[in-house]
């Protein structure tokens, strides 16, 4: 998942009580952990202004844990890079030896079953039983945990909306306020909105390899979790291939090629700026499927700041397929703990410092995410950004609809599959049943053919 930011990551150094908040290289070899020594490592964007919530998060949670523990030490070792890739790559690098490992590291929710799979990560079930775990929602839990253990707690997560254009809409002879309750309810809004004006993207999807996951997740995943079919059954535990819902989501993507964004855009990897910081306030799109972050770009002090944006977009919830009711599906990041930890008890101290209702509640409201701890939304930074961007409001009640991507350790291929497959679509070079086709192929090649099913109506 796209990880955002309303401010830009830094290495700073604080000295607060007893605690070292320093910064280092996650290259730079160093000698077998000392016990009082925690290293953290996450990601840092290059192009981001602003003030980076994440060293303000970790130096408040290592001063509480220097109230816990005296003499311990906590350093910052970020990872600079403006891809979502490299940053994977390189804390998979950093995690294979005992000398380049961090001691807690922020790990993509989509990327835990891997890493725990790989040996990366280890299990902290010491969580279940730490007060503040019931605060997270059964989805935040899940998404933490893999074959049975859990290997992290939530640190952000996000909803997926539908932004549409009110005065778009209104050219077009559409209803304002919108709410979609089918996928032919997209295609029909999508379809008016090129009718009345050729010059506009009537609809964005995201689509294609070059934006990866955003592709996987925001542009088929979403859609299929309004079905009564699923990437993977829990129950079966078996990858799921086909069936009604795999035909219908097919079939919307195909239906949406020729009132989505042209090839030129979503081939380029840095799409999701085109879409947010161009193509919107030009009023240049009808409707967008993205992340409940995109407000935040608005607000004074960010990005783009554009206070009309709260009057000329508004928001619909993600709809089942006819199906009645609503449907969502959440990613975000969290904080693990690397096998090789020299104290993982000191690092769970930490995770847990972090994850206090407070401090995720500062966190996100800086960061733009939202908080994946329920009893956040009470806490006064989070009560204060809603004032000033009501969207997350909205954003924050979708999550009693979310799912989650299967924590399994072939997610990220089958992901990178499915991601391939709609950007065939778009192209044109497949069909609907050509796709569905190539993804049951796919699938069984990467699952073995024991470990898929195909579903009936």
């Amino acid at each position: 998942m796209k990880h955002r930011h309303l401010a830009s990551l830094g290495c700073l150094v604080v000295v607060a009580a007893t605690v070292l908040v320093g910064c280092g290289s996650p290259a730079a070899s160093k000698s077998p952990h000392s016990s009082k020594t925690l290293t953290v490592m996450y990601w840092t964007e290059f192009d981001t202004p602003g003030t980076n919530a994440t060293p303000d998060l970790v130096k408040s949670a290592a001063a509480e844990l220097a109230s816990q523990h005296p003499g311990v030490k906590v350093v910052l070792e970020p990872v600079t890079t403006d891809s979502e890739s490299t940053y994977y790559a390189k804390i998979d690098l950093a995690q294979r030896s005992a000398a380049t490992a961090p001691d807690v590291v922020m790990e993509d929710s989509f990327l835990i079953g891997s890493d725990a799979s790989a040996g990366f990560i280890q299990p902290v079930p010491q969580l279940a039983s730490w007060s503040g775990w019931k605060h997270f929602p059964t989805a935040m839990q899940g998404i933490a945990t893999y074959d049975g253990k859990i290997y992290g707690v939530m640190n952000s997560t996000d909803v997926q909306l539908a932004y549409y254009n009110t005065a778009l809409f209104k050219k077009a002879g559409l209803p304002v306020p919108w709410q979609p309750h089918s996928f032919a309810d997209i295609v029909a809004a999508s379809k008016a909105l090129s009718e009345h004006d050729p010059g506009i993207v009537p609809t964005w999807l995201y689509t294609g390899t070059p934006l990866g996951e955003a592709s996987s997740f925001r542009g088929f995943e979403v859609f299929l979790d309004g079905t009564h079919d699923r990437l993977y059954n829990d129950k079966t535990h078996k990858w799921e291939i086909s069936g009604p819902g795999f035909t219908a989501t097919w079939n919307f993507l195909a239906a949406m090629r020729p009132y989505e964004e042209p090839v030129s855009d979503w081939s380029n990897p840095n799409a999701s700026a085109t879409v947010d910081l161009n193509l919107m306030p030009a009023s240049k799109v009808g409707i967008v499927f993205d992340g409940s972050w995109v407000s935040t770009a608005y607000v004074p002090h960010s990005l783009k700041p554009w206070p009309a944006f709260f009057t000329t977009f508004d928001e619909a919830r993600m709809t089942t397929d006819g199906m009645g009711g609503y449907t969502n599906q959440s990613g975000g990041f969290a904080w693990s703990l690397s096998t090789h930890a020299a104290n993982p008890s000191l690092g769970v101290d930490l995770i847990e410092d972090m994850s206090s209702a407070s401090n995720i509640a500062s966190f996100n409201a800086t960061d733009g995410n939202l908080p994946p701890r329920s009893d956040a939304v009470d806490e006064p930074a989070w009560v204060q950004v809603n004032k000033l961007d009501p969207v997350l409001t909205f954003a924050s009640k979708q999550l009693v609809y979310t799912n989650y991507r299967p924590n399994q350790a072939a997610y990220p291929q089958v992901s990178n599959e499915i991601a391939a497959l709609t950007g065939d679509i778009s192209s044109g070079s497949m069909t609907a049943a050509q796709a569905e086709q190539a993804y049951e192929a796919k699938v069984t090649q990467i699952v073995g053919a024991r470990n898929v099913e195909a579903m009936s109506s």
